[in-house]
């Protein structure tokens, strides 16, 4: 291997000769958690928030959900939190002084080259070589944990501080992708509702089941066990997809004969899909599919006609997610949605098919404008992640 001049080889890998290794130990004062007994917690603000994995942790930042009056462990402001238990490796700034928990560590740094550099190295802790999770690691592991660091403080300062400035960026954006998700759920709350008419339209809403204006369907999954039913060229949608909200595409396929020999059905595009069951927030998501498409069986297919958009249906419905998932087939409240259940859904909406399209147009341009916004977001997290590659290792120099 040849080594560019100006770099050397370390058990890290190649850096600039001006930097050096040295442990998590020799850079910082790293104090481990320890919890206090659970007759101290409070939620009346009686002594400091505690933070003890994961949970407490939101953007990066700490966040109080309980107090404890006993701290036998303290963070400071600003200090570098770490989670020490599964998942381990997760980094955050403490927002306040803090109890620390067992599952975290604080690491006493004012150096914003460090806490960049371990988030840098997050990924690491996710599993070892074997593959398994890996749980916990303890003073010792940690202390001993090598950093790549240049010598000079000016180095890192400039390092931080062109990290920390993509990091605002990043952080504005999502604040304004929040305000507008926001407003667009006030907006549908107001307009899908009928609270708020749009100027022109003054004809009566009525009430009616999804049953007197149109019908529903469901799929079915070919058998994975014949290979003649997959990979062809028939797009394929599985419960788990319903997140891409506007569907445009699906990773699954399969063949006409496997389309023929199950009870999958070819749906055309414009239907309004709802999860009957699936794990975690899975049932009673709401999509929409702008292409021609099988589904799987947990999977509710709204058909469109031209007697009502279909997209005002999808908005009303997406407005509507917990309503549904409270809906169940069985009386305790356990089981799936089905198509009875989904067919006599009461829906309110305009006698005016004009004003559901203008009502439409509104909420698409709204998304349309926050799809641009989380397109920039993503190209500026994978900048983030190639300029952390590059200035972390002192592959790109700064001075």
């Amino acid at each position: 291997m040849v080594i560019r001049k100006g770099y050397k080889q370390t058990e890290l890998g190649i850096v600039p000769k001006d930097w050096e290794t040295k442990s998590l130990s020799e850079c910082e004062k790293i104090t481990m958690g320890q919890s206090p007994e659970s007759k101290y917690y409070n939620k009346s603000g009686d002594g400091l928030p505690l933070i003890q994995g994961n949970a407490d942790i939101e953007n990066r930042k700490t966040i109080v959900r309980v107090f404890t009056s006993e701290f036998p462990k303290i963070g400071k402001v600003d200090d570098i939190i770490m989670t020490v238990r599964a998942p381990v490796g997760n980094i955050a700034k403490a927002t306040f002084d803090c109890c620390l928990g067992r599952g975290v560590c604080s690491i006493s740094s004012k150096n914003n080259y460090l806490y960049h550099y371990l988030i840098f190295i997050e990924n690491r802790w996710k599993s070892m070589s074997t593959g398994s999770i890996f749980d916990s690691i303890n003073y010792d592991g940690l202390s001993k944990l090598e950093i790549k660091i240049p010598k000079s403080t000016k180095e890192q300062e400039l390092i931080a501080k062109s990290l920390s400035d993509i990091d605002n960026l990043i952080h504005s954006l999502e604040s304004i992708i929040q305000k507008k998700k926001n407003i667009k759920q006030g907006a549908m709350q107001e307009l899908l509702t009928g609270k708020r008419r749009l100027e022109g339209f003054s004809e009566e809403w009525n009430t009616k089941r999804i049953i007197d204006f149109t019908d529903v369907t469901s799929g079915g999954t070919p058998s994975t066990l014949i290979k003649e039913y997959w990979n062809g060229d028939i797009r394929w949608m599985n419960s788990g997809e319903l997140n891409l909200k506007k569907v445009f595409d699906v990773e699954g396929r399969i063949t006409p004969l496997g389309l023929k020999k199950s009870a999958t059905k070819l749906i055309p595009k414009n239907c309004i899909l709802i999860g009957l069951a699936g794990q975690g927030k899975t049932r009673g998501t709401v999509a929409m599919n702008y292409v021609e498409l099988c589904i799987n069986q947990s999977i509710g297919a709204i058909k469109p006609n031209e007697s009502f958009n279909p997209e005002f249906l999808y908005y009303n419905l997406d407005l509507r997610y917990e309503e549904l998932r409270k809906m169940s087939s069985d009386s305790e409240g356990r089981g799936g949605l089905n198509l009875t259940l989904l067919r006599n859904i009461s829906v309110y909406l305009p006698s005016n098919k004009k004003e559901q399209d203008a009502i439409v147009k509104i909420l698409s341009d709204m998304d349309s404008e926050i799809e641009q916004l989380e397109k920039q977001l993503e190209k500026y997290t994978n900048l983030k992640q190639a300029m952390m590659q590059k200035l972390l290792t002192g592959e790109i120099r700064l001075v």
